[in-house]
């Protein structure tokens, strides 16, 4: 019997000529490879192979951190946390420097420990908004104490952060260091007031001058004349009619100078030409408006109890406006020298009886002594150094024009309080 033979030299069934048998092993490798299941290849979330989104997450969240960090590290202005408690919860190093304390011990007080009287009581309803949703910001200049005792200016801005773990709305604050600033416009304020007291000043000798002069000539014109009659009245035979003639030119120049007094006293006294409708309560927030700066700088606290029912008056609004401010203008001056207590202005507005109206300017500075108080509107009386005596005189005269009158009294249990009672005349008004 015959046998095939391979090209190759072995034998066997159905082998093809020329292919090499494929060992056992290899034939094992190849079916795991074609049952195991497929793998998922990686795919850029991009498309093009960049970042993934958590690398893009990361980026983010490190440039966030970066430009936080710089915003506290800024050397320009401070930044301020305040808990619920209304105490430093954090704050940077421009304002730890600013204020002399470390951030330990800023975390033990509150901005309203080391705000000043009149201030730390407006602010502390601007943070009771705050926290109750009222307002979402606010701003404010004011003064804080350093650890030192020093004050300094600040302008203040605070805005509500909603708490993520109370949802409590908390104050964050930038503050900015104005001292310089403010105490470069306090100075050039007060060159202004300078200014204005030497041409105040001024004015009153021009015119004290202006009046002596006119007074001068029929007051010699009378002593001329008075002597010269006493002379004819002695001769032996008496001049009587020359006499005469001598006396009514005394008589002409005596009215002459009482014309002159009449006028200097017409400009301190109301013209009722010039008279209108006056709201009381208006001319008492203008005022304040006014004096806004003036009391800021006192460090002062504006307490108003105005009616709101007031009758309408008649009268001269400019001049009783300069008696309000003149008022006001004292009642800051004797506050000036307290130290230790509370600086506190008052102004009251009410009904003084059917038809009388009183305003009261009460102040809680250093008083008026007993031995002055009787000569407080008299003029050239003055208890301030650079002071001329008019203001209180002025004051007195404009009113009794009115037909009112000014007093003054001690305030209890500091200070002095003017009351200012207007007649109406029967008018209602809002």
């Amino acid at each position: 019997m015959k046998q095939d033979i391979g090209a190759s030299g072995g034998s066997g069934k159905g082998r093809r000529p020329g292919k090499k048998p494929t060992p056992k092993s290899a034939l094992k490798a190849s079916n795991r490879a074609r049952t195991a299941p497929a793998k998922p290849k990686a795919k850029s979330t991009d498309g093009e192979g960049g970042l993934g989104a958590f690398d893009e997450l990361h980026v983010d969240l490190r440039t966030s951190e970066e430009r936080w960090r710089s915003l506290l590290e800024n050397p320009l202005f401070g930044v301020t946390f305040v808990g619920q408690h209304l105490r430093y919860e954090g704050s940077n190093r421009t304002f730890q420097n600013m204020v002399g304390f470390s951030a330990e011990e800023l975390r033990q007080i509150s901005p309203l420990d080391i705000s000043v009287s009149g201030e730390r009581e407006l602010n502390a309803v601007y943070f009771k908004e705050l926290q109750s949703g009222e307002r979402n910001h606010y701003e404010m200049i004011k003064q804080l104490r350093r650890k030192d005792g020093s004050l300094i200016w600040t302008h203040l801005y605070v805005f509500a952060v909603t708490d993520r773990k109370s949802g409590e709305k908390l104050p964050f604050g930038i503050v900015f260091d104005i001292t310089d600033k403010k105490q470069a416009q306090d100075a050039l304020e007060e060159m202004r007031a300078e200014l204005v007291r030497v041409a105040r000043v001024n004015e009153m000798g021009a015119m004290a001058g202006s009046i002596a002069h006119e007074i001068a000539q029929p007051l010699s014109s009378i002593v001329t004349a008075a002597n010269a009659a006493l002379r004819w009245l002695e001769r032996p035979n008496p001049e009587i009619e020359e006499t005469k003639a001598l006396l009514r030119g005394i008589v002409h120049d005596g009215q002459r100078a009482a014309d002159i007094i009449k006028g200097i006293r017409a400009v301190f006294r109301a013209d009722p030409e010039q008279r209108s409708a006056v709201k009381v309560n208006e001319l008492v927030r203008d005022v304040l408006a006014l004096s806004q700066t003036e009391l800021r700088k006192s460090l002062i606290e504006v307490r108003t109890e105005l009616a709101e029912t007031l009758p309408v008056l008649s009268a001269d609004p400019v001049q009783l406006q300069q008696v309000i401010f003149n008022l006001v203008k004292n009642a800051i001056d004797a506050m000036d020298p307290v130290v230790g207590r509370d600086r506190i202005l008052r102004i009251k507005s009410e009904h003084g009886g059917s038809q009388w109206l009183v305003v009261s300017i009460e102040d809680s500075g250093v008083g008026i002594a007993p031995e002055n108080m009787d000569r407080m509107f008299k003029s050239l009386f003055t208890t301030k150094p650079n002071g001329m005596g008019m203001g209180l005189a002025i004051c007195q005269s404009i009113v009794e024009s009115h037909g009112g009158s000014l007093t003054a009294s001690p305030a209890h249990p500091h200070g002095a309080v003017f009351r200012l009672s207007l007649p109406t005349g029967g008018a209602d008004g809002a």
